[in-house]
């Protein structure tokens, strides 16, 4: 899923190793770790495209590629 990108930046780290330590002491079940990481893909993917105003665009153009064969 694309929107798992954004789960290894410093935000997406924090909350995994958070949502790690509380099911590690059964304060919460893995099912619902997931939810919470689910809501946060969907949550910054919306924030990102709701208020970054500056986008990057690339464009390539076509490479010519010369093969040449070794003279013997």
């Amino acid at each position: 899923m694309a929107y798992q990108l954004y789960r290894n930046t410093t935000l997406g780290n924090s909350l995994q190793e958070s949502l790690d330590e509380l099911i590690q002491t059964q304060q919460i079940t893995p099912q619902l770790a997931l939810q919470v990481l689910l809501q946060f893909d969907k949550a910054i993917n919306t924030a990102l495209a709701n208020r970054v105003r500056n986008r990057v665009n690339f464009r390539l153009s076509p490479i010519t590629l010369h093969v040449s064969k070794p003279s013997t």
